[in-house]
């Protein structure tokens, strides 16, 4: 009775161990995208197997970059004393790997059943997140951009699916810079704990050149959500919603300018949640 246990005390510490491994919040988040932009392109709200597959996809490559991360950050968060699900031994480094490649490999063949622009995506960001994990890690602020990126395509990945038309692009580009901006204030916060590690703007730069382009890319993020206003693509929920993210947006603007990088970060991730909404409200 008592190796019963044990053994399901195991295996629910081994799968917790991969499931946090691929940071399921973030993945989920990407799903999320994805459907988004399909429903954008289409212009209606359905639900179907060729959503799903694609969700499934940006879920496995989502997953997969960030447990390959891991495998080749391992010698840092061993060093940073790390709960991570390698550095802390809960999982071995080669079952990481093997994991790793398992989820590329099934997001990419996912992909391929759906069209060639899916499948060309999800084998460049599959490629890409590789390669930045494996050979430019410490490059932290090249990282900045490609996290960036690999969120504003979610959109891309699923609009897609059925044809990526202007408002995609749009809500695409307001939500790489928005990310861009949130990234580079992570590094603020983190700067003690990058230093020795990893190569960061806030490491690169002073601490006010630094701010000064925090708050020009949040300035891009904020004309950027109202292009659908400008082009008349919007609804007077988008318009409403968008200009709360906006104000919330200033509100991180004004916290980073006075060095308060924790409450900056917790504000546009707030403020990054109304936009979400904003985006949904396009399809009332």
């Amino acid at each position: 009775m008592t190796h019963h246990v044990k053994n399901t005390h195991s295996f629910s510490t081994i799968f917790s161990g991969y499931w946090q491994l691929i940071r399921p919040l973030n993945a989920v988040m990407s799903t999320i995208g994805a459907y988004i932009g399909y429903l954008l392109a289409l212009h209606t709200i359905t639900f179907d197997i060729t959503i799903l597959y694609g969700m499934l996809a940006v879920f496995f490559i989502s997953g997969a970059s960030q447990s390959i991360n891991d495998y080749f950050d391992y010698a840092i968060d061993k060093q940073r004393k790390s709960t991570r699900p390698l550095a802390s031994g809960k999982i071995s480094r080669t079952n990481g790997l093997v994991f790793s490649f398992i989820l590329y490999i099934l997001g990419i063949t996912l992909a391929s059943f759906l069209n060639n622009e899916a499948f060309l995506i999800a084998l460049f960001f599959s490629v890409l997140t590789f390669l930045y994990s494996s050979s430019m890690s410490e490059i932290k602020f090249m990282g900045n951009i490609i996290v960036s990126i690999s969120v504003a395509f979610t959109f891309i990945f699923g609009a897609s699916l059925v044809g990526i038309t202007p408002l995609v692009l749009m809500i695409s580009l307001a939500a790489f810079l928005a990310n861009w901006a949130r990234e580079i204030i992570k590094d603020v916060e983190d700067v003690r704990t990058d230093k020795g590690h990893k190569l960061t703007l806030p490491l690169i730069l002073n601490t006010h050149q630094t701010r000064f382009i925090i708050l020009i890319i949040l300035g891009m993020a904020i004309v950027s959500g109202y292009l659908p206003v400008y082009f008349g693509l919007s609804t007077i929920y988008y318009t409403f919603l968008v200009t709360i993210a906006n104000i919330i947006f200033i509100l991180a603007g004004k916290n980073i300018t006075h060095n308060r990088a924790e409450k900056s970060q917790s504000l546009l991730k707030k403020g990054m949640l109304v936009a979400l909404l904003a985006q949904i409200s396009l399809l009332i």
